[in-house]
């Protein structure tokens, strides 16, 4: 119990540090150069269409899958009407009468590995929902919702992760973010 708060903590300090640092062309100089570990997440802006984020992250030996998400962060003061609409862009729909939102996104994913010897890439588009999780972050004033990019096992090395916004979503008015995380969750 108390690992889970103080990673959650640590994460949280780290995304306090990237936020910091600006959004969109401004984050991108930020974060160059760098390669990321497990429990990490950038801003990824996604109004404008045509945004984009270029990182390297390190996959460790591990016999649990990594994952890529994309976060849609929940302020829990919001109005119920802007929660409501929220939800309704991760799950398409909130009561089982309810008509289901087509999936606004259109984000391009490419993820090569830096070792001549690894061999495993991808190249995706993501269009449709894939809802992974959602969890109580900053203090439990936040939900993150996240939907899977990506969630499946990588050879150990460095990969470069490049995400592509294909669309405008000026309709998106909250905070959106790009994770990477090794799977630890217990079911």
């Amino acid at each position: 119990m108390i690992k889970k708060k103080l990673r959650k903590l640590i994460g949280l300090i780290g995304l306090g540090f990237v936020v910091r640092s600006g959004t969109g062309g401004a984050a991108e100089s930020a974060i160059a150069g760098k390669v990321y570990e497990s429990r990490s997440y950038l801003p990824f802006p996604l109004q404008k269409g045509g945004e984009r984020l270029d990182v390297l992250v390190k996959v460790g030996k591990a016999d649990r899958a990594h994952g890529l998400y994309l976060i849609l962060v929940e302020d829990r003061s919001w109005p119920m009407k802007k929660k409501e609409n929220l939800r309704r862009v991760h799950k398409g729909w909130l009561g089982a009468n309810d008509e289901v939102l087509p999936f606004p996104f259109r984000i391009r994913l490419q993820i090569d590995p830096l070792e001549k010897s690894n061999t495993r890439s991808v190249d995706r588009i993501f269009k449709e929902r894939s809802p992974a999780f959602s969890q109580y972050m900053n203090q439990d004033k936040e939900i993150w919702r996240a939907q899977a990019l990506f969630l499946d096992l990588l050879p150990e090395g460095i990969y470069r992760v490049r995400l592509e916004n294909l669309a405008p979503l000026p309709q998106i008015d909250f905070t959106t973010l790009f994770a990477f995380e090794k799977d630890t969750r217990k079911f």
